[in-house]
């Protein structure tokens, strides 16, 4: 009986034993088995579903204290080539698969490295783009991130660059520089908005084909200064930005020059292209004084701009849209494109409103207007007004004698993107206007009439002299539009 029970127990403990140690290989070889193409492939061929993509990887190996590493990984879709040689982060397995869930927080990036990376847009009817031969380092102490290091090339159908990007962090203090040259902006563009449409092309339109930036910043504890030099085929700009803990403020006036070589429709849908001339580029100067810029959290309406100017120029824009309708008023042009030619304006933000003084615009050397007002920037509705000069009104409607400040007054609703023009306000003042030039035998009108009759008091004033005075000959018109031709546009 006593070997019996000793027998059992030793039974006992060696069925333990084993199913201990059969336990115990199975759990060393769960990382194994999740690096098997039977464990993989499922993953592989549900990504490639849900993208319409294809993706192949040579080999990967993960470890429960790590490294995790992939070899030769390869992913393609219609629009993008993706490669890379090696992939290795040497977070634990469970913190690996814990914080590769929320790549929004790029966790998985600490103690990383990435080996020869290529990536290729191939977009419809756009040169491909390249960024290529790219090598990132990501070194963390305690989970917290303390350098980054990544360099590589670029290339386009006409232009080739390469960039460096070194961050360093010692505890509360961040250290960056940002050096890129000859980067195509194609590329950048594609990169960034791969998933907007809305944005894809902006970049293009306003850069340029090619940029330069050479960036740095010294950041401690939430403050410090941040300095970007860009210039590109089309644009200059010069910011010497602070970040003060929750926002950002301006050490100099930024200044932005700007040559615009073609508009993304999606951005803009009232004007499909636009083009500023050789000698005229877009000049844009923000004043340091009262300015900030929320970012923890970001909120239009706390945003601060005490003074901005902007000149236009001149520009050769699309005649669609809002544009189409102010031509159409004076029977300007049939043409697809009109030239406009601005005034400079000051521009002011405050509790999420955009406040404008006045802008004259000389549309195609001919149609002379004005424009005015503010625009709500939380749900981008408009309380503009669109001004008909005396000297337009002398050339449409031949109304003559007016004083030389007067404007017809039509309020502009709407929204940014859906402008709309509303002339019941200003039909009164026309129908009274003709009728006193030509009604009854009254003949001519008499400046002092029109100011006690018709005249708004709240014009702003115009800033003369006007960029075109002297250089365009007054004309007057050799036809008189119909009224009722005018009103037309706006039932």
């Amino acid at each position: 009986m006593k070997n019996q029970k000793k027998s059992s127990k030793k039974i006992l403990y060696i069925t333990s034993i084993s199913i201990l140690a059969f336990l115990l290989i199975v759990f060393l070889s769960i990382p194994k088995i999740m690096s098997s193409k039977f464990f993989i492939d499922p993953f592989k061929k549900k990504y490639e579903k849900k993208y319409n993509a294809k993706i192949e990887i040579d080999s990967i190996s993960f470890s429960y204290l790590g490294p995790q590493k992939f070899s030769n990984f390869k992913y393609a879709d219609k629009n993008l080539d993706l490669s890379v040689e090696k992939i290795k982060s040497n977070l634990s397995l469970f913190s690996f698969f814990k914080t590769f869930k929320k790549l929004d927080k790029i966790p998985f990036l600490s103690h990383t490295e990435i080996d020869n990376l290529n990536v290729t847009f191939h977009f419809p009817n756009l040169p491909k783009s390249n960024f290529y031969n790219v090598y990132a380092k990501i070194t963390s102490d305690f989970n917290q991130v303390k350098s980054i290091d990544i360099f590589g090339k670029t290339s386009e159908d006409k232009y080739s660059g390469n960039f460096d990007i070194k961050v360093k962090i010692d505890q509360e203090k961040i250290q960056t520089n940002i050096l890129a040259k000859d980067i195509p902006t194609i590329g950048l563009d594609q990169l960034l908005f791969y998933n907007k449409k809305n944005l894809a092309g902006s970049l293009i339109g306003l850069l340029g084909p090619s940029i330069n930036v050479k960036a740095s910043s010294t950041i401690e504890n939430k403050t410090g200064p941040i300095n970007i030099d860009l210039t590109s085929t089309n644009s200059k700009i010069v910011l010497n930005l602070n970040l003060e803990k929750d926002q950002i403020t301006l050490q100099d006036s930024a200044i932005g020059t700007f040559h615009i070589t073609g508009i993304n429709p999606n951005l803009l849908k009232q004007i499909t292209y636009a083009q500023t001339q050789s000698n005229n580029p877009i000049v844009v100067r923000v004043s340091k004084n009262d300015f900030s810029i929320p970012i923890n959290p970001f909120k239009i309406e706390k945003i601060k701009v005490q003074n901005a100017f902007i000149d236009f120029g001149k520009i050769l824009v699309s005649n669609t849209g809002v544009v189409a309708t102010i031509t159409s008023i004076g029977k300007a042009t049939s043409q697809n494109m009109v030239s406009m030619w601005f005034t400079p304006i000051n521009i002011k933000i405050q509790n999420g409103m955009l406040y404008t003084d006045r802008m004259d615009v000389l549309i195609d050397n001919k149609l002379h207007v004005c424009l005015w007002g503010d625009v709500n920037l939380v749900n981008e509705r408009l309380n503009m007004n669109l001004g008909i000069t005396s000297d337009t009104l002398l050339r449409v409607f031949k109304i003559k004698n007016l004083p030389s400040d007067y404007v017809v007054k039509i309020p502009i609703k709407g929204t940014i993107q859906k402008p709309k023009i509303d002339a019941s306000s200003a039909t009164t003042k026309i129908l009274a206007l003709s009728t006193l030039q030509v009604g009854k035998g009254i003949g001519s009108i008499i400046g002092g009439v029109i100011t006690n009759l018709q005249k708004d008091d709240d014009i702003p004033p115009a800033k003369r002299p006007f960029p075109w005075e002297g250089q365009i000959k007054e004309e007057s018109e050799k036809k008189t539009n119909e009224l009722e031709d005018f009103f037309k546009l706006f039932q």
